[in-house]
Order: structure tokens, then C-alpha cells, then sequence
């Protein structure tokens, strides 16, 4: 049975004739293993792959993290927390790092992606950004898959974007080629022979325009958005739009939280790994603790025993799994990422710390201060710039509330 690790306990293991293992029961899937050598941190957990609803069990892993004398408890169940993410996501943590073949000018346009993706994945790049990738490869650019690099013109790249733009739309033709053209350039840095391959065709596309993203809800339009909110049917929904304001997290993350990440206790969701690549501990004021202590509550009964925070049931398989949609039908324009910019407009309204509300924001710090800034140092001042952040938008959300309370 699972035991909740200490590091008394750790160091008073011993070997006694024959390996064990402690599993521990506050991260699922994190072991002590105990042999004649030593005593070292695995992570032990089934490697499933392929698309949702058609997901096949590959094996079992088990990845070591280091031993006892290297890691401290904490710093195991931090790491032990990301390998297992991974793992999730489908990726073998134990798997070799990709070499690329040196011959990039036989490569077809889907060994390409294979190659660049591999070079993603080394360099650590978020996994949603892989998935989008190879989406939109398989969408838009199917016709492309078995085609070798070298035949791949100027014309076609442009009568290609052309052809996207009309049947899809500007920004998928603009984001699948800028891929491509991102894939390419990684083929061009490996080739052996610089000969082998020409130049990058996408040089050749003209991209549309796309309009910009960075609207806001407007402060006095708040109280509105906010009674829009509470008429949707569905509280899990509620809540996550509600989260996504206070939280000013991507939308991409807010859908993909999971329950045991939440550290009520500690006032925190704990994020193995944000799109920056680092892990993350979101602060949370004691609204956003309410918030979450409902979501939770509703998301046991309305899908028992699901991993996720925002789950969903497939309608195509019946599975539960993590939301896929951050946009509300009835609302589009406002909900998704408009809300991470509402939260960082308001942030610069009230004054915040520019440094804080970049931490805060999961944002680079950039110059100097980026070298020495460490956000788990800093937790209990973001904590408290969280709690202003919280008041704030209260404040926009509930203007004639706040009149009575004062």
C-alpha cells in the first residue's frame, strides 16, 4: 500500500535480502527503490499512445530520478510530478533523444515534421504546440505528406496558402505554412550538403493580415459580462471562465488543469510545466480557493473519479477528457485568451509591479532581473499581489456590491 514519504522515513529504509519498493501516497506513480547499492526515486506508469477515443497501452514505465542522497523528497515529487505528465501526454521519458539522418534532402515533407518535432521535443517545447502542428499537417498539408522536400516549388507553397485561405481561412493558412516554413529551416541547419536542399519556398507566400488579439473586456463592461457568466447552464463552464479572469492563465492550461494539482492548502495550483517550460505555482486569493473548492465538488459528481479539472465527455468515443473548447458559443469574443488580457490590463490599472504581474502572468522577465528572480521565493508577495488582483476585479464585477459593502 502507498505511504505517505517523509524524509525520516526514506532515510530509515534498509535493504533486507531481497530489492523493494515505498510507493508514495501523495504523488501517484513515485517510488523508493530499495537495493544492495542504494536507495533512488523512480517513477513507475502505463505509456499510453495514439488519438483520443483510439489510445493503445504500450507498456509499462519505469524511469529513475535520481537517487536519495541527490534529491530531496520535495525536489523528487516536483520532478516525479513532470515525468508523469509526460507520460500522460505519450511521450516514453526513457526513450533516446532524437538523431536526426544527415541526409535532410531525401527526407519527404512528414519526415520532415518527424525530424523538426523531435528537435521540439529535445529543446523541450510544449506538447500542445506539437499537437497543433501536426493537426494542422494532417488537415491542411495532407497532400504534401509523401511528397520528397526538394520537389516542394515556390508556386506551390504559394497556391497552397491560397488554396488554405479560401477553404479554411487566413489564419489556418497562415499559421500551417509558417510550420512548414519553420520545419524547413530546421532541415536546412542539419543537411550535410548545403545543395542538397534550395532555399525556403514559404519566402514566396505573402501572409494575410490577421486582425489583433489584443482586445480587452472594457471595466465597464464587466457587470455585463459577468451576469452573461452566471446564465450559462453549466457550473463547471461558470467557474472555468470565472477562473480564467481571476487567474489570467492561458487557455491552453486553465483547460488541461488537473485535480491533483490543486494545493488548497497551500494556496496553489502546482503546474508541472507551463508553454515557457518551467513549472509554475499559481497563487490563489480566497475567492479563487472558493472557486476552485466548487469545481471541485462539481466536477466529482458530474464525472466521478476523472483526472481533470474541466472534464468533458467525447462525443465521439463517451471517454472523459479535459475540455477541448475555452470559448464559449454564446460568448466568443469574450471568453478564451481576451480574458488573460483583461487580467494584465487591470494589473497595470491597479498598479501592480510590472515584475509581478509578469510572474503572475507566467511571463519572462526580461534583463537582469530575469537572471536572479526566482518565483518560488517571491511566492508570498505574489500571493498577496493575487489577493489585490482578486479585489479588483470583484470590484469591476460587482460595482454596486462593493458600494453597499463600503
Amino acid at each position: 500500500m502507498p505511504e505517505k514519504l517523509t524524509e525520516g522515513l526514506i532515510k530509515g529504509l534498509k535493504f533486507e535480502d531481497k530489492p523493494t519498493t515505498v510507493r508514495d501516497a501523495k504523488v501517484t506513480g513515485l517510488m523508493v527503490a530499495v537495493n544492495k547499492t542504494g536507495k533512488s526515486y523512480k517513477v513507475q506508469r502505463d505509456l499510453w499512445q495514439g488519438q483520443r477515443g483510439r489510445r493503445k497501452l504500450v507498456k509499462t514505465v519505469r524511469h529513475t530520478l535520481g537517487t536519495t542522497e541527490e534529491l530531496t523528497l520535495e525536489e523528487a515529487r516536483t520532478r516525479a510530478a513532470a515525468v508523469i505528465d509526460q507520460i500522460k501526454r505519450g511521450i516514453d521519458p526513457n526513450a533516446p533523444a532524437a538523431d536526426p539522418a544527415a541526409d535532410a534532402g531525401t527526407w519527404t515533407v512528414r519526415r520532415l515534421y518527424e525530424e523538426y518535432i523531435a528537435d521540439m521535443r529535445a529543446r523541450d517545447c510544449a506538447e500542445r504546440s506539437v499537437e497543433n502542428m501536426l493537426d494542422r499537417l494532417n488537415r491542411y498539408l495532407s497532400g504534401w505528406a509523401d511528397t520528397p522536400l526538394t520537389e516542394i516549388k515556390r508556386s506551390m507553397a504559394r497556391e497552397e496558402h491560397r488554396r488554405i485561405t479560401r477553404d479554411h481561412g487566413g489564419p489556418s493558412a497562415n499559421k500551417t505554412l509558417r510550420d512548414f516554413r519553420a520545419a524547413y529551416n530546421f532541415a536546412l541547419k542539419v543537411v550535410d550538403d548545403p545543395d542538397a536542399l534550395p532555399g525556403n519556398p514559404v519566402a514566396a507566400v505573402t501572409f494575410n493580415k490577421e486582425r489583433s488579439s489584443n482586445r480587452v473586456i472594457m471595466p465597464e463592461d464587466l457587470p455585463d459580462w459577468w451576469a452573461k457568466i452566471h446564465a450559462l447552464p453549466n457550473p463547471l463552464r461558470r467557474d472555468m471562465h470565472t477562473l480564467g479572469l481571476l487567474s489570467g492563465l492561458r487557455p491552453g492550461t486553465l483547460v488541461s488543469l488537473r485535480r491533483d494539482w490543486v494545493r488548497a492548502a497551500d494556496r496553489a495550483i502546482s503546474i508541472p510545466r507551463m508553454k515557457s517550460g518551467r513549472s509554475f505555482d499559481l497563487p490563489l486569493s480566497g475567492r479563487m480557493v472558493e472557486v476552485v473548492d466548487r469545481i471541485l465538488v462539481a466536477g466529482a459528481v458530474l464525472f466521478p473519479k476523472s483526472e481533470w479539472l474541466f472534464p468533458t465527455r467525447s462525443s465521439k468515443t463517451g471517454e472523459v477528457i479535459a475540455t477541448q473548447v475555452w470559448k464559449e458559443k454564446a460568448l466568443p469574443s469574450d471568453t478564451g485568451h481576451i480574458l488573460r488580457h483583461t487580467y494584465r490590463t487591470i494589473a497595470q490599472r491597479e498598479g501592480i509591479d510590472r515584475v509581478n504581474a509578469r510572474l503572475l502572468l507566467d511571463h519572462t522577465v526580461p534583463g537582469i532581473d530575469g537572471v536572479y528572480i526566482h518565483e518560488r521565493a517571491l511566492f508570498d508577495t505574489l500571493l498577496a499581489e493575487q489577493e489585490r488582483m482578486t479585489a479588483a476585479i470583484f470590484a469591476l464585477l460587482e460595482p454596486e456590491q462593493q458600494k453597499i459593502a463600503g
